[in-house]
This record gives structure tokens, C-alpha cells and sequence, in this order.
């Protein structure tokens, strides 16, 4: 366990927290703490928000069967949707906007009511997708896509990427702002690379900043487009949920978090890349052009350990909870039955919805509602610390050893594309050790921290 219990609660709240000097704190900037600083951007800027497996683009805002929108913090609801509620994007069936727009999550439909049919996906254009991925993804473009089955499988992802690569692209903006959460944090990434190979010149290098909350591609096969950024990417955060643990019985792993290679212009190198062409063997494989792109631009990756500077833009934190704790679910065991809300949870969605709006900010998107959540950082931050029981609970107890082999209240977290499931890391031993004075359960077997330096929440 890494805290002394009677210590920390004894100690002053700055010294707990190991506050630095200023307004940042165990390297959070100070943009990412405010959600309301001045936007510097010189041009228009979109921002395209993408939903989890099984989320309507309103997730959060309705309820229905599957989803009890009184799970959500109310001042965060689930926050890819709220964010853009709250920009002023597309909140309506058949509506659009030019500053924001949501997309639907794998094997779900696009809104709450009425829930039984999609709204057409943009494939055609202005992107010059390949023939092989139109093939690919063209049962997936309308209709009822309402399937447990594809929430599983998650074959969707690269039509629901593809579409809002394809809106970003046709908006004109000059910054494109890209924010998601599990399946969706993935497309993110996904979309980014649709816009570097398939745009036009000016959309190539229009730069792509993305806010990545728990990515999660789930079971199958893990593309090479989702294991390295593009080069277009110029600043990426990933939040990862500490909890959602593997389990005894593994249930978890198909719960894997992502953690995407860092590009040239990140490391302070060649952003220079080669996109695979697809081999015959490739075809016979069924890896058309679009799965294998990036098979030779893997660059370094951030969980071996590695000398290398710290890279410029690309921030990981780790933060207490599950899953869906880090979108929005303020309930105490990080299900969905909102007779069993948390006030000891709720500074995570708190937490994590301002530092959403703050990066966003940051680059550039415009906010035309308030910040809804009314407590600081600072304030956030100790409540998740001093009141972690339910966190806790949900990953296993207070310590992560075990007599089980292969540590199942870890987390596990992956930068290795490919099917085989053993491709992976422990949680705790890339991040490193946590500061003692923060309550992040540990095991005696961490070792090897990884490359990049990781922040904890």
C-alpha cells in the first residue's frame, strides 16, 4: 500500500497533496486545473466527441433502458456528451453545428428517444477513404445498429472514426480537437490517422489535439493505427481509470487500456513516417491497407524503460477508479444502478470533467456554458485521497498483492498492436511508484517503470 494512513490524514492539506510551488501540483499545468481560461486560438477550431460502446450520442442527458442518466454526476453527466453539450454542438436528432458534434458509441444507436435507427454516417467524403475500408465498414453505416454482439466484437470502430474524421475535416477548422471515452477514446486516435492518409494536403497538417478518458479498443484485434499516433496529433492526454482491475477470473481483461506510442514531434525527432503498403500476405491475412498503415511507424514505446527526454505534448495520469468512474458514474461500485451514488466518488467525474474543459481550452475550443462543477482541483483532489474506501473496494481491497498468480487486481495497459492477448503490462509496474502521501494501492512486485513519467490524480 503506498500511504501511511495516520500520516496523511494528520498533515496539512498542501503537504498531502505534495502541492510544487504555483499553481500546478505533481506536474498537473495550471490550464488543465481551470476550465475557464482564455482560448489563443488564432483560427476556428471543431471538436468532435466520441461515445463509449453501448452510449448514445445523449448519453447522459436521457434516460433509457440500458442507461439511468441519475448514474452520472450531475454536474459532469457523462462527459464526452456534456462537454459538448456544453460548447454549444449538435444536441438533436438531424442537427448540426460547426463547432462541435457527438458521435455514437459501438452497437448503439444515435439518441435515447427515439432509439431504433441511426443517422447516416459520412464516409464518402471529404476524406479519400480507401475502397477497401468502405468495404469494410459499409454494414455499419445506417439503420438499426442496436447489437450486443457488436459491442463485444466492436467491428464499428473504424465507420464511427472514419465519420468523424470526415466531419472534422469537412468543417474548414483550422485546430480539430478530438475527445473520447473507452471504444471512443480509441476512435480518436483512429480518426486522427484517417485524416493524416486520406485528407488533402491542408488537412494533413492541420494539427489534431486529442482527450483520451480510459481508451479501451476491448476484445479482437488491436490495429496498428491504434498503438502510435499519427504525426498530425500534436498533444495527446490519456486518463486511466486505477481500479478497473483484471480479476481472478480475468473478466477485465478485455478491458485493457491503450496507451498509444508517441510521435517524432512529441520525442524531439523525425516526424517523417512510412504508411505500409499492404502485402499479398497481408490480403491473405485480411489485413487490408487501413489495418496495417502504420505497421512500420511504431516508434518508442512509452511503457519499456528508456534514458530518452521526456516527450513534448503527451501526458498520461492514472486516477482513482473504475472505468466508468473517469466518464461520469459517480455510484460507489462503478455500475449503473443509481440507488448506490457515491459522494466519496464523485470528485473523480468532478475531477476529470475540468481538466477535460481545461485542455480543451487550452486548445482553443470555446465553451458557451459555465463550468458546471464549482470545487477547485486542489479541494477535488484531497476528497479522492481522504475517502477512498470505495475506490478501494472496487479494485480488490487496500493492497493489490495476492497469492494468485499474474497480480488480477492489477490493471493492465498496452502499446503492442496485434491479437495476442499476453501483449501487455501491469499498471503498476510502467507508472512507477505513486507519491506515498497519494492512496494508490500498489503491489511488492512492480518493477521496470516505463519510459514517459506518468501523473497521479
Amino acid at each position: 500500500m503506498s500511504i501511511n494512513r495516520r500520516k496523511f490524514v494528520t498533515m496539512g492539506v498542501k503537504s498531502a497533496l505534495g502541492l510544487m510551488v504555483g499553481s500546478s501540483f505533481t506536474g498537473l499545468p495550471s490550464y488543465a486545473m481551470s476550465s475557464d481560461s482564455n482560448a489563443s486560438s488564432k483560427s476556428r477550431v471543431i471538436t468532435v466527441s466520441f461515445m463509449g460502446t453501448a452510449c448514445t450520442r445523449d448519453e447522459g442527458e436521457a434516460t433509457r433502458a440500458e442507461s439511468d442518466k441519475r448514474i452520472y454526476l450531475p454536474e459532469s453527466g457523462y462527459i464526452p456528451a456534456r462537454i459538448n453539450l456544453e460548447l454549444g454542438g449538435n444536441t438533436q436528432p438531424s442537427g448540426s453545428s460547426d463547432v462541435g458534434q457527438t458521435v455514437r458509441g459501438v452497437g448503439e444507436n444515435d439518441w435515447a428517444t427515439p432509439r431504433n435507427n441511426s443517422e447516416t454516417l459520412k464516409v464518402s467524403g471529404p476524406l479519400n477513404a480507401s475502397d477497401s475500408l468502405l468495404k469494410d465498414i459499409r454494414r455499419y453505416i445506417s439503420g438499426n445498429q442496436l447489437s450486443t454482439a457488436e459491442q463485444i466484437a466492436g467491428y464499428s470502430m473504424p465507420a464511427l472514426a472514419l465519420h468523424g474524421a470526415n466531419i472534422a475535416a469537412d468543417s474548414g477548422a483550422g485546430t480539430i480537437n478530438l475527445i473520447g471515452h473507452s471504444r471512443g477514446a480509441a476512435e480518436c486516435i483512429m480518426a486522427a490517422w484517417f485524416l493524416f492518409a486520406y485528407g488533402s494536403e491542408a488537412i494533413r497538417n492541420t494539427p489534431v489535439n486529442i482527450f483520451a478518458i480510459d481508451p479501451v479498443p476491448g476484445t479482437g484485434e488491436w490495429y496498428s493505427i491504434l498503438t502510435q499516433l499519427p504525426p498530425n496529433v500534436v498533444n495527446y492526454v490519456g486518463v486511466y481509470a486505477w481500479d478497473h482491475i483484471d480479476g481472478v477470473d480475468h473478466s477485465g481483461h478485455p478491458f485493457q487500456a491503450l496507451v498509444p506510442r508517441p510521435n517524432g514531434r512529441m520525442r524531439g525527432e523525425s516526424n517523417d513516417i512510412t504508411i505500409h503498403q499492404p502485402s499479398w500476405w497481408d490480403f491473405v491475412k485480411g489485413d487490408h491497407d487501413w489495418k496495417v498503415m502504420a505497421n512500420e511507424a511504431q516508434q518508442r514505446d512509452p511503457l519499456l524503460p528508456s534514458n530518452h527526454a521526456q516527450p513534448i505534448g503527451y501526458s498520461l495520469y492514472s486516477c482513482r477508479g473504475r472505468h466508468s468512474t473517469v466518464s461520469g458514474n459517480s455510484t460507489a461500485d462503478g455500475q449503473y444502478d443509481h440507488n448506490n451514488l457515491s459522494s466519496s466518488v464523485a470528485p473523480v467525474p468532478g475531477l476529470i470533467y475540468k481538466m477535460a474543459r481545461g485542455y480543451l481550452t487550452k486548445w482553443g475550443t470555446t465553451f458557451v456554458e459555465p463550468c458546471a462543477v464549482t470545487e477547485s482541483v486542489l479541494v477535488l483532489r484531497k476528497n479522492i485521497h481522504m475517502y477512498h474506501q470505495d475506490f478501494d473496494t472496487m479494485g480488490g481491497g487496500q493492497t493489490r498483492n495476492s497469492l494468485i498468480r499474474d497480480r488480477p487486481y492489477v490493471r493492465r495497459v498496452s502499446s503492442i498492436y496485434g491479437i495476442n492477448p499476453l501483449n501487455t503490462y501491469f499498471m503498476d509496474d510502467v507508472v512507477g511508484d505513486p507519491p506515498y502521501k497519494l492512496a494508490f494501492p500498489v503491489t511488492k512486485h512492480r518493477k521496470n517503470k516505463g519510459w514517459v513519467d506518468w501523473k497521479f490524480l
